[in-house]
């Protein structure tokens, strides 16, 4: 009898020593599953729980997601500085989307006192790596400091199908600014931009046309070019994977959240 009783209660035990003794990226999938399962099913305390354990144990992408939740003032305390510390130890790992998210932060005075110097740092730290978002927003702190050192920030971030940095990279190119002026390439970017919904690209659009900086020619050229350079846009956005939020394609993009992190590391 007593064996009986004993059993489900060592089975219990087990099952509780396995849970406190999990791999920290194994409680990053838990803490996933707990946001993308089925209605039934989710459950977001659960996921900061698992986030939190998972990011105490030093892993960098546990550590985001529960700095976006305490940027986004779901979890209590002192979510400004809260939330960059916790960017700020991802991004020291070599992790691309927390640098930029630290940069941004330092970059807006979002929750922490402006700092431009912190935010070149980290956002010039993600764009070394690639990512998009970073290579924009360093574009966009560059500009005003050194605009001809912006540029090429905003061409990878515009490669990448970002329609803000699309847009600024047309202006480069319509002022001749860190790259020979060329008015056709100008339109080109602004029509993509204006494609993905861009509202200042399209008002861009018109002033050429209107100021006369191009004629019937260079529209017809423009409109073939535009659309061969889309389809190549559109495959590195897929390649990217790092897309499908609110805020996404803003003039300055806010976080995308814990459920679609996992694609912008």
């Amino acid at each position: 009898m007593r064996s009986r009783i004993y059993l489900p209660i060592l089975a219990l035990l087990s099952t509780l020593a396995s849970g406190q003794s999990m791999s920290p990226d194994a409680l990053y999938e838990r803490a996933i599953n707990a946001i993308t399962g089925v209605a039934e099913t989710q459950n977001q305390q659960a996921a900061i729980d698992y986030f939190h354990r998972s990011s105490d144990l030093g892993y960098g992408p546990a550590q985001i997601a529960l700095g976006y939740y305490y940027e986004m003032g779901i979890v209590p305390g002192n979510q400004g500085q809260a939330s960059v510390d916790l960017y700020k130890k991802a991004a020291a790992q070599g992790d691309p989307l927390a640098a930029w998210l630290a940069g941004r932060r330092y970059f807006l005075g979002n929750g922490v006192p402006q700092d431009l110097e912190a935010a070149k740092k980290w956002l010039k730290m993600a764009a070394d790596q690639k990512s998009a978002y970073g290579a924009y927003y360093y574009g966009r702190l560059m500009v005003e400091r050194d605009p001809a050192k912006a540029t090429p920030f905003f061409k990878l971030a515009a490669d990448q199908g970002l329609p803000q940095a699309q847009y600024f990279y047309a202006r480069a190119l319509k002022d001749g600014q860190g790259v020979a002026q060329d008015k056709l390439n100008a339109y080109v970017w602004f029509m993509i931009a204006a494609d993905a919904g861009y509202e200042a690209a399209g008002d861009s659009l018109d002033h050429m046309r209107g100021a006369g900086l191009v004629n019937v020619d260079d529209i017809n050229q423009a409109q073939a070019k535009a659309k061969d350079l889309e389809q190549v846009v559109i495959r590195a956005v897929n390649a990217r994977g790092c897309s499908g939020w609110d805020g996404e394609f803003a003039e300055l993009p806010s976080p995308p959240p814990p459920s679609l992190q996992r694609f912008c590391h």
